[in-house]
């Protein structure tokens, strides 16, 4: 997780001075790099400089100007470095929400630009030691090319690259995550940074092309030497034996070094992303990568960040989603199931409603009222989903519930949807009956219900507008057994199966202790219907007389 800017002041600018942390590590970083850079142009100079009066006579005129030449550049380029990184550092002392747009871009284009001043004096160098020797001797001759141009532009093109790799470095891993806390580079439009494919090549010019031009330049110079009878063979080659060695450690361990930098530059992000995309993998949606460039790894991470929001969205959509409608109906849905228009299917539909609770609602306050009605769904609900059915609505203090259409096997459907809803219905009994023992505890009112199940065909899709519809089940199935449920609830039973349901349960495997009754008349249906009940409940009761039944 990335820190907040107040927390990246007091993390990197933990020394408690006037200057965070790493300001003072990137001025003697670049320091150091460039001293070194001055001591190993001393080296290359001597052994490829010309030996001619002319050229030792302007080395020396050379020695004495180039202390206060050195001073200027240093001094210059140091003011230059605080003036561009000023605003950075008066942001980390006194930091600000949101972090100045001013500020990230100097932030991210630091590491090019601080390398590019600290590589402009090696430059103006190759210009300006053939000037003051065109001005003070009146002449200059291209055996001075060594010594006045090509070892220090080289050098310093050495210098440059090193600083940039370690300063990128730096900001990727202590400045930039705190500087875009929340990630977004991309956004804040082109910067001057250098890509994957440019740092390497800058790194392969620093540990190969330049090694391999010294070595050049120095075997070039001793076959000049000993052509122009300067110098003897056997001189010429213990020099280049030791220039040899010393050039190899030299370039080995500069190399090494910036093999770990550049490395360290790219795997530890790419192995942030790695692990970030298996934690995603699992289900972690928490996860955060911190963004510390611009360049293409800057964007993979700035992009898995922007993908594991976009996830997250969607995890809060599919479970708004799943409030609103079923979780069952929903992951249908959005599977591609059926279109606006319908859908034709054989299902199970069973009503539930509470009995004579518009009535105990008259004595109730509001809240108790929505208190007891999500107390009552939520028991149900929950046990509906264990049945394998889902609630299609919520009619005031009814449910709506269906079973068996979303079973693949078209031949088994009916059969397993069927039994499903005849073990749902007896078992909200039971449930009811826990839910009523809590209630009295608490000296509330017991609740009763009145459930019937019907089976048959049913129109099952997206019904409504254009712009607004719900996923529902409407047809004479759906019809039937909200009549069943009045007709429950007018005889005071607390179950109803029609014959149909219940001989479909039976082939699904389900062995009821219900009894056939009479059958009954329905509003909406010219025949009577065959009807299953509670044979212990009707033998109590009385109400209606049973048939007995050698299926019950």
């Amino acid at each position: 997780m990335t820190a907040t800017p107040a927390r990246a002041a007091t993390v990197v600018g933990e020394s408690g001075g006037p200057f965070p942390l790493w300001l003072p590590l990137l001025i003697v970083v670049v320091l150091a790099v460039h001293l070194l850079a001055g001591a190993t142009t001393q080296f290359t100079i001597n052994l490829m400089r010309s030996l001619s009066p002319f050229a030792q006579e302007s080395r020396a005129f050379e020695m004495t100007i180039l202390p206060y030449w050195r001073l200027i550049a240093y001094v210059t380029g140091t003011i230059a470095i605080f003036t561009y990184l000023w605003p950075v550092v008066v942001h980390f002392r006194r930091p600000v929400e949101p972090v100045p747009t001013r500020v990230q871009r100097r932030v991210l284009s630091a590491p090019f630009l601080v390398a590019a001043m600290t590589f402009a004096p090696w430059c103006l160098s190759a210009v300006f030691f053939p000037a003051v020797t065109l001005w003070r001797f009146g002449r200059w001759a291209p055996e001075l090319m060594s010594q006045q141009v090509l070892s220090p532009v080289v050098n310093g093109f050495l210098a440059a690259t090193t600083s940039y790799l370690v300063l990128e470095w730096l900001f990727r891993s202590q400045i930039v995550p705190r500087v875009f806390p929340d990630g977004r580079i991309p956004e804040l439009g082109p910067c001057l940074t250098a890509g994957v494919r440019t740092r390497l090549f800058l790194f392969l010019a620093a540990v190969a092309f330049i090694p391999l031009f010294t070595m050049l330049g120095v075997v070039r110079t001793g076959v000049v030497r000993v052509a122009t009878r300067v110098q003897d063979a056997d001189t010429v080659v213990a020099a280049m034996a030791h220039a040899s060695t010393l050039t190899f450690f030299l370039y080995v361990a500069l190399g090494i070094v910036l093999t770990l930098i550049l490395a360290r530059s790219l795997t530890r992000p790419l192995g942030e992303v790695a692990g970030a995309l298996r934690r995603v993998q699992r289900g972690d949606l928490g996860v955060q990568v911190r963004v510390g460039s611009s360049d293409e790894v800057g964007v993979l991470e700035d992009g898995v960040n922007a993908l594991v929001g976009a996830l997250r969205d969607r995890e809060h959509i599919l479970q708004t989603f799943g409030h609103v409608v079923d979780p069952s109906v929903r992951d249908y849905l959005l599977a591609g199931g059926m279109e606006r228009g319908g859908e034709l299917r054989a299902v199970t539909v069973l009503f539930c409603d509470l009995r004579g609770f518009t009535t105990m609602a008259e004595r109730m306050a509001p809240e108790e009222v929505v208190r007891t009605l999500n107390e009552f769904f939520a028991t149900m609900t929950a046990w509906v989903r264990q049945c394998g059915g889902f609630v299609d609505k919520f009619i005031g203090d009814a449910m709506l519930v269906v079973f068996g259409l979303f079973e693949t096997s078209t031949a088994e459907r009916p059969a397993a949807g069927a039994a499903a809803a005849l073990r749902c219905a007896l078992g909200m009994e039971a449930r009811l009956a826990e839910l009523n023992r809590v209630r009295v505890a608490a000296g509330r009112e017991p609740l009763e219900t009145s459930i019937a199940v019907h089976a048959g065909e049913v129109v099952a899709g997206a019904i409504g507008a254009p712009d607004r519809h719900e996923f529902t089940v409407i047809g004479d199935t759906v019809n039937v057994a909200a009549r069943l449920q009045e007709l429950c609830r007018e005889t005071g039973c607390t179950l109803l199966v029609s014959e149909t349901a219940y001989e479909l349960a039976r082939r699904g495997g389900v062995e009821g202790t219900l009894a056939m009754r009479e059958p009954v008349h329905v509003r909406g249906r010219s025949r009577p219907i065959g009807v299953f009940g509670p044979e212990a409940e009707t033998h109590a009761t009385g109400r209606t007389p049973f048939v007995s039944s050698t299926r019950a």
